[in-house]
């Protein structure tokens, strides 16, 4: 009886993540088309591209600075209820500003990293007032967690999966039967919505071509992991005696740079991997590559200026990048190239194999899971070099 009860809450909790997630998601989506589009077509300010991230830097020191690093990465919201059962819900609306300001402002990070902490609070509040499910609170905040990586990443399985990973207490169907409860909700509230899903659908291999390029291709994908990883944790030393208020502002300033130099690169890439998808052969060779390269480290600035958020998205640009420039460059079929480096890329840098194998056989045709399979399982176990900083995991 009692288990029916805990799944009946957390379908609930589920239709309810959805509704928030869908709320939040819309904020961000309605914000930057506001911020960088209407605006700027409507008023000519000088320089206004550039001064919105500055403005938003400020804005998110001074958050900081009072109320603390602001929103917590999953990493750390994940610590935060293994050390006390809990998610402290009493900053929530600043931890919810702070991130809109990083997601409007143009930082190259996804909302799921501030969607688990503001859900993980909002988790904590339902159930402390709930008596039958108190003492299940710690299997709910799995439920959140899985429930938004689900939603944001239009996933199902890869919620429910990327959440068993981290967690001791495992709890498939439970976590898969709220991650469905708030997917469907959040879709239902999206055709209110101009934002579209986040679908995309790779054409099926054509061609094969198994020899040195395929090696070639792999270790392209696992350098740029290895990339990520190094600058990541190199900026995070080298600022890490900066006061708040003046990091934050720093990031603002490269932010603005970036979108005078290279605007692609803002945010956290999910639109316009859509784009590129159709438009990659119009994209000159060096760009491909300059763009695969420069996110990696562009997102790792902006989380090293303390400019919060998730990478995944990120990472997804610039491996299906880095795909698109190996296929022009030697000739070969786009979509064998693109899974090549996404494994290596996500497997060197997220070390969660089976959640990175459920969320890529939902991009990849089915004749591609073969080398999907096989380069996230040999990549994900290849040790990382000593100086590489271990990755966070989603």
């Amino acid at each position: 009886m009692k288990s029916w009860i805990v799944s009946g809450y957390a379908i609930v909790l589920g239709i309810i993540i959805g509704l928030v997630s869908w709320l939040f998601l819309s904020v961000v989506y309605k914000g930057i088309h506001v911020v960088w589009h209407t605006v700027p077509e409507q008023f000519d300010i000088p320089f206004y591209l550039f001064l919105v991230p500055v403005i938003a830097g400020v804005s998110i020191g001074l958050l900081q600075r009072r109320y603390g690093q602001m929103p917590r990465l999953m990493p750390e919201v994940m610590e935060e209820r293994k050390d006390t059962g809990r998610i402290d819900y009493r900053l929530i609306g600043f931890t919810t500003l702070t991130a809109l300001l990083v997601l409007i402002g143009g930082a190259s990070l996804g909302p799921e990293a501030a969607l688990v902490g503001i859900v993980g609070g909002l988790t904590t509040w339902f159930s402390e007032r709930i008596r039958y499910v108190r003492q299940e609170l710690g299997e709910l905040q799995e439920v959140g967690h899985a429930v938004v990586l689900g939603i944001v990443f239009n996933a199902p399985l890869f919620g429910a999966i990327a959440a068993e990973e981290n967690e001791q207490k495992k709890q498939p169907m439970l976590n898969l039967l709220a991650t469905l409860a708030g997917i469907g909700t959040f879709y239902l509230l999206n055709q209110l919505d101009e934002r579209p899903p986040f679908i995309i659908k790779f054409p099926a291999i054509e061609s094969v071509q198994i020899d040195w390029t395929m090696l070639l291709i792999v270790l392209g994908g696992m350098v740029l992991g290895w990339l990520y990883l190094v600058s990541e944790h190199a900026l995070m030393r080298l600022f890490s005696n900066i006061p708040i208020l003046l990091l934050t502002t720093l990031g603002g300033v490269g932010i603005g740079i970036m979108a005078l130099l290279y605007p692609d690169l803002l945010f956290s890439g999910e639109e316009t991997i859509l784009e590129y998808i159709d438009e990659w052969r119009l994209i000159p060779l060096y760009t491909l590559l300059l763009f695969s390269v420069l996110k990696l480290l562009f997102t790792a600035f902006c989380l090293a200026t303390s400019w919060r958020g998730g990478h995944i998205y990120p990472l997804l640009f610039s491996s299906f990048t880095l795909g698109y420039f190996f296929s022009l460059l030697f000739d070969i079929d786009m979509t064998f190239s693109v899974v090549l480096t996404t494994s290596a890329l996500l497997a060197t840098a997220m070390r969660q194999p089976l959640a990175i194998i459920v969320l890529l056989v939902l991009f990849f045709p089915p004749n591609s899971w073969l080398y999907v399979f096989a380069v996230v399982a040999i990549v994900s176990k290849i040790p990382l070099p000593s100086f590489i900083h271990s990755p966070a995991k989603a």
